[in-house]
């Protein structure tokens, strides 16, 4: 690293250290959508409007009077009830959704909490993801997020050929106008019902799944702009005879141009699934366009972030830093370094800062002591309480070796503690990260 560039590096943390926050200066409207009469979730709006398009904060399934329901069913009625809620505040309801996730504390409540969903969610469900996780806030044990749209005339129902569909099943992908949500993909050939043999295979049957997708829709690989790689918990996802989760990712995208992306270890998957990939991608390709901040070299897994119109699709950010590691244990010295590189990201799309920040997702490694200080700490960057929609989750339960806190989320996408391109991990990184956190990002017209 230069002199120069290292100078930047270090006088940016020390910005961070000393508490001093970066602004915006500029950035259009956008709607903030609160549901009246509740009290509004700490450093987080619960939806945020861009023009049809609608990002939904988490939504846990307490009940009015802040109690939690006996039981995970009930819990997932009450947490789409609270969605519903948001939707209709902005003139929306269930069949407007696009794209949801659905997170479940315990793997033994994803049969009640499958139930429950189709029960409730209505004739046109959206695309969906379901992951299991190690802890939410409190004593939850579910919680959704969510992308929804007003545009209903040019909304359709993507299903490969020979795919299975019908009641009680997740549409393969919804597209609304020129962008595609598509529901999780595993594993498991959808024509067939086969699941794949090994965790290589299973990397690849659901990259080919979404390839299916895409061609029915009439894209291909190249229109995707957002990925969230998933897996569970103890995945091999290092190098096997079959190779690495990277190197068989990398294989179906172009280097340099690839989408952005969270790559998280999740503490389950449902069906026994190690992998899924959970994606968006736009038919106009003369729309996407790849960032590339200056302290970043082309990564053959994950770029930066992908600006998709006036929608800027970015790779989850830890404290990483390049040549340094993760300088510091401390999580409230992490996540201020965290947004100095989200920052910076920003600042290569046109015309964008925080606050053009419309949903963001948080991975603690320990919710349950990191939460209130380290969002008294993220709220700052946000100007006049013009927060993102914001997900908050543990991915990972306590290990018994891991000093009472979940192992470290997955390191940046991009990163070369990510073994980027397929390279080593770096032995620089001398603390693991506590946090990490993933923006979408919408311009505004000026």
């Amino acid at each position: 690293m230069s002199k120069l560039r290292m100078t930047a590096w270090m006088g940016c943390l020390l910005a961070g250290l000393l508490g001093t926050q970066v602004f915006a200066q500029v950035g259009g409207p956008i709607k903030v959508i609160q549901v009246a009469g509740k009290a509004p979730a700490k450093a987080s709006n619960d939806g945020i409007m861009a023009g049809q398009t609608l990002y939904l904060a988490g939504q846990n399934g307490r009940n009015a009077d802040g109690t939690t329901p006996a039981d995970a069913a009930q819990e997932t009625v009450q947490a789409l009830g609270n969605i519903q809620k948001v939707l209709q505040a902005a003139g929306m309801d269930y069949a407007n959704l696009a794209w949801i996730n659905i997170y479940v504390v315990g793997a033994d409540n994803l049969s009640a909490v499958e139930a429950a969903y189709w029960k409730t969610i209505g004739a046109n469900p959206p695309a969906r993801s379901v992951q299991v996780v190690g802890s939410l806030a409190g004593d939850e044990k579910v919680e959704i997020n969510g992308i929804a749209s007003s545009e209903t005339v040019h909304r359709k129902v993507i299903t490969p050929a020979g795919w299975p569909k019908g009641p009680g099943m997740d549409p393969a992908g919804i597209q609304i106008n020129d962008v595609l949500y598509m529901s999780a993909m595993g594993g498991v050939d959808p024509a067939t019902g086969k699941m794949a043999a090994d965790y290589p295979g299973e990397a690849k049957q659901a990259l080919e799944n979404v390839s299916t997708i895409l061609k029915t829709a009439g894209m291909t690989m190249k229109n995707v702009v957002w990925v969230n790689p998933f897996s569970s918990a103890g995945a091999n996802t290092g190098g096997t005879s079959g190779g690495s989760m990277n190197q068989i990712y990398a294989s179906y995208f172009e280097f340099g141009n690839t989408p952005g992306r969270a790559t998280i270890s999740m503490e389950g998957l449902p069906k026994n699934q190690h992998f899924i990939a959970f994606c968006i991608a736009g038919a106009d390709l003369s729309k996407r366009h790849t960032t590339l901040p200056r302290n970043m070299v082309p990564s053959a897994t994950a770029s930066p972030g992908i600006v998709y119109d006036d929608t800027y699709y970015m790779s989850a950010k830890s404290a990483y830093i390049p040549a340094l590691g993760v300088i510091s244990p401390d999580v409230l010295v992490q996540v201020r370094l965290s947004m100095r590189n989200l920052l910076d990201d920003l600042e290569y799309a046109p015309d964008m800062d925080f606050t053009n920040v419309v949903s963001a997702t948080s991975y603690l490694s320990d919710i349950h002591t990191d939460e209130d200080p380290y969002l008294d700490v993220y709220a700052k960057f946000f100007k006049d309480k013009r927060y993102p929609a914001l997900t908050v989750l543990q991915q990972l339960a306590p290990r018994a070796n891991g000093g009472g806190r979940a192992n470290r989320p997955a390191p940046a996408a991009g990163s070369a503690a990510a073994g980027a391109g397929g390279r080593a991990p770096s032995a620089e990184v001398s603390f693991p990260s506590r946090e990490q956190i993933s923006f979408i990002a919408v311009q505004q017209p000026k």
